[in-house]
């Protein structure tokens, strides 16, 4: 048991834990005292005084914030004497800016810094250093000249701030405020953020109109401790817009048209039955693993196919391939502590920073405990600001550049030859294959310093302490040789016997909400639940579950049911919260290709461009209008629960499936109950029981104790916060070291006419294709238009002007959007991110060259750009 201290408040007796401080022992006793500078969330300041109290046998009216308790400790806050003090410290605080003649600053879209309301409690600069870890304010000046202000009295647009609100919420005197004037919340409802794979927990605020009003951080949650980006915090603007589809559309004579409920399920029954044998589906990673399991459940046992994918096959499909193959699971090994305790991390192929920004907080905090950090990245990122070496390697080198790592590992013996003999297999086939990249021949291929190569090697296998963590993004996965790439680095990881320990992990950051669930829940045309094989054993538990289970082989990926669309081999598609007509690499192909369908059905929040060409659209209800659970990057499943009704007359993804699908069973004379579903606690407990990596887990456990990491077998089980303690989930226990080589770089390699090449990536202020972030104003506002940014050698060679209109064409089309000029880029070489903006999409650049598992090869496509002449 923790030591207890008693401690007297004002005549009342009161217990708190040892290392409380006089201040918590006051407001566990109920009493009232100013405590402005006090965040319950940071380390106290002492810095207003309005907390001050007298305590018998110490001098002066001490600030309890800063005082620790002490066993027996007397505490008076309300006596005359202390009221007096209090109320004079109070009024020069109120008088600091009386004039009103302080600087303001709105600059930034979602708030306003308003000097004259500032107490220089500095809260807000605790949050940005000391939480966030960027710096962007401080306290500037001296004396009565005292301000919060950035780096050389900028604007805050101006500066390093990243909009991420963790100044504004800190703020007890609303110095920092919303600049849209929000009507009162009347509750508050705990859940979990619908954007990137890290799961932060958020509150949101909802007032008595059913409008969230806010959506503010978590400290308790595991995942984020407190944190909030600029989409968590702000982002939920989307849920309230004017947009939302609000009822169920049918196309009648080219146009689509309201309809009830009944015509359109009746219509939609009716075509998926006529088209049983040529259908296929396409999930949502930004829904909840209820809606997910119920999609490939309808798949499976209804429609009788496993033509069932999700987005992760245009983002980490090679990585999740790469890893059950040589680990035996597709899921990031560790948890995100153990990135802040290990003694190395080599992020490979991602700018975290704008990606998965609480996570990179994580990392640069590590920085500040004296990790090394290892940047390999073709494109220049926040995070190389912390970073001790940056691998700058050729686009689509990345085997040849990891081969040349682990090369290093064994020819100065770094490698752990007792982790690889007692815990791999296949090291003599691996070894061969690695033996051929030293590091000057890779260097040549890579354009990476040898002497870089080097060091990079030797920190990751020997960091100053812990750990070494390998971390990687899309830069990995989304090329043609994307399966290779991954196994590139989860080999130098396995050789250096990184992984099943703390501080250490072989780790893909995945990119939305809720992929990782999504395919955890069966969506994927190779796996049943729980990554489970399509083996006869396996089907035949689920049949005698469900009732009826195809017996077909593994079904189409998304990009394959794409291809057979084109083709008029696949007739019917079901898309539910994707949007391909955005998302798809070369979209003016896929956008053909899948015009060419019988029959298209979009499910989604908002009437997007796939929408646009569907012949039923149904309205879906929000994360914030339906109860459920999300999974995250390091495997924890977390709770989504409702805060408002359902937006007109939209629902739940998994209520409006299991609508289809019981019309879809009584046109064909199945049994329909097994889709009468009473809730999605009721949903995910029938995966629970079919799904041993997730048994020990329900809605009921989750609200009691909080997220869960899979696997957790069992109810009494407490979770997994780190895999391959032991053994892997292999057939022999042994992870396996597969020998890859380098191949051609690319599908499509620069030429003469076509002399550049466009890599693709993500921007801080926008989510994916932008469907949701466009409608979120001050995103807007930060990031209005596509920027293409190029080196200042290729824009003098080509005549790009910074910030003038540009047109970047490939072999598939052009677009036109705006230079970015600046050396983030390596000569020939581009980035845009991938958002649609005014028009302009990247996609409609990128090339659909696929990798054996599917994923198109967003990164690498050869462009040439031209000044769009004014006029």
């Amino acid at each position: 048991m923790h030591p207890v201290l008693n401690a007297t408040v004002d005549g009342r007796a009161v217990a708190v834990p040892a290392g409380a401080s006089a201040l918590d022992a006051i407001n566990a006793a109920g009493v009232l005292v100013p405590q402005l500078c006090k965040d319950p969330d940071q380390k106290p300041r002492g810095a207003c005084r309005t907390c001050l109290v007298q305590i018998d046998g110490v001098r002066g009216f001490p600030a309890s914030c800063t005082t620790p308790c002490a066993d027996g400790m007397r505490i008076t806050v309300n006596s005359p004497e202390v009221q007096r003090i209090r109320q004079g410290v109070l009024d020069l605080t109120n008088g600091m800016h009386a004039d009103g003649h302080a600087s303001v600053d709105v600059s930034n879209p979602f708030f306003v810094l308003d000097m004259n309301r500032c107490i220089l409690c500095a809260r807000c600069v605790t949050a940005c250093d000391e939480v966030q870890h960027i710096g962007a304010i401080s306290l500037l000046g001296r004396g009565a000249s005292m301000k919060v202000g950035t780096f050389e009295d900028q604007l805050l647009r101006e500066s390093i701030c990243t909009s991420c609100g963790s100044c504004f919420a800190a703020c007890p005197t609303e110095a920092i405020y919303s600049k849209k004037v929000r009507p009162e919340s009347i509750k508050q409802v705990h859940s979990t953020c619908p954007y990137c794979g890290v799961g932060c927990g958020i509150r949101l605020d909802v007032a008595a109109n059913e409008l969230i009003v806010r959506s503010d951080d978590q400290p308790a949650n595991a995942s984020s401790q407190g944190m909030l980006c600029v989409k968590g915090r702000f982002g939920f603007e989307y849920v309230n817009h004017a947009d939302r589809l609000k009822q169920p559309l049918i196309r009648r004579h080219g146009r689509l048209v309201e309809a009830s409920w009944d015509e359109a399920l009746d219509l939609v029954a009716d075509k998926f039955v006529e088209h049983r044998g040529s259908f296929g589906a396409l999930a949502s990673a930004k829904g909840t693993n209820e809606d997910a399991y119920v999609m490939q459940k309808f798949a499976r046992a209804v429609m009788d196919t496993n033509n069932i994918d999700h987005c992760t096959r245009l983002c980490h499909s090679p990585s999740v391939h790469a890893m059950l193959q040589s680990l035996g699971s597709g899921a990031t090994s560790n948890s995100y502590v153990d990135y802040e305790n290990a003694g190395c991390l080599m992020v490979v192929g991602s700018d975290s920073a704008s990606n998965h920004p609480v996570i990179t907080v994580r990392f640069r905090r590590a920085v500040k405990h004296g990790a090394v950090l290892i940047v390999v990245n073709p494109k220049w990122t926040e995070l190389n600001y912390y970073a001790d070496i940056w691998l700058r390697p050729r686009p689509g080198t990345d085997v040849a550049l990891f081969n040349s790592l682990a090369y290093v590992l064994l020819d100065e013996g770094l490698a752990d030859l007792d982790f690889i003999r007692t815990r791999t297999e296949g090291f003599a086939q691996w070894a061969e294959a690695v033996r051929e990249y030293p590091p000057a021949w890779a260097s040549g291929i890579t354009g990476v310093p040898e002497a870089d190569i080097l060091a990079a090697a030797r920190a990751f296998a020997r960091p100053p302490f812990s750990g070494s963590c390998m971390i990687w993004g899309m830069g990995v996965s989304q090329h043609s040789n994307g399966t290779a790439n991954a196994h590139g680095v989860i080999n130098l990881a396995l050789a250096a016997g990184m992984a099943g320990k703390p501080g250490n992990g072989i780790s893909p950051l995945r990119g939305q909400n809720n992929v990782q669930g999504c395919g955890d829940a069966g969506c994927i045309p190779d796996n049943l639940p729980g990554y489970q094989a399509l083996s006869a054993e396996n089907r035949a538990r689920f049949r005698d579950a469900w009732g009826q289970m195809t017996d077909r082989p593994a079904g189409l990926t998304v990009t394959a049911m794409v291809e057979a669309a084109g083709r008029g081999e696949l007739k019917a598609m079901y898309v539910v919260g994707e949007n391909p007509f955005l998302d798809e690499a070369n979209l003016s192909h896929a956008q053909h290709a899948m015009r060419n369908l019988d029959f298209l059905v979009v499910q989604d929040i908002f009437p997007q461009e796939t929408a646009q060409a569907a012949h039923v659209v149904l309205p879906a209800a929000s994360f914030a209008e339906k109860d459920g659970t999300f999974t995250n990057s390091e495997r924890r499943i977390q709770r989504v629960r409702r805060a408002i009704a359902p937006v007109g007359e939209s629902r739940a993804d998994w209520e409006i499936t299991c609508e289809i699908a019981r019309r879809v069973c009584r046109r064909l004379g199945s049994d329909d109950r097994q889709f009468g579903y009473s809730s999605s606690a009721d949903v995910f407990d029938e995966m629970a029981r079919l799904t041993p990596i997730v048994a020990g887990v329900s809605h009921a456990r989750l609200d009691r104790e909080g997220g869960i990491q899979w696997p957790c077998p069992a109810a009494e089980h407490p979770g997994t916060p780190r895999l391959y303690t032991e053994n892997f989930p292999r057939p022999n226990g042994l992870a396996r070291l597969t020998p890859v080589r380098q191949g051609q770089a690319a599908m499509e390699l620069p030429d003469d006419g076509y002399p550049l090449v466009l890599n693709t990536g993500r921007v801080l202020y926008h989510w994916h294709g932008g469907t949701i972030t466009t409608r979120v104003d001050g995103l807007v506002d930060l990031v209005p238009f596509v920027e293409a940014t190029i080196n200042p050698l290729d824009a003098d060679t080509y005549g790009v002007a910074d910030g003038g209109a540009v047109q970047v064409t490939s072999r598939r089309g052009s677009i036109v959007c705006r230079a970015r000029v600046n050396g983030e880029v390596a000569t020939g070489e581009m980035f845009m991110p991938f958002v649609a903006l005014q028009g302009a999409a990247a996609n409609f650049l990128t090339n659909n060259a696929y990798d054996p598992n599917g994923m198109p090869e967003y990164k690498v496509c050869a462009v040439r750009i031209a000044p769009v002449q004014s006029g």
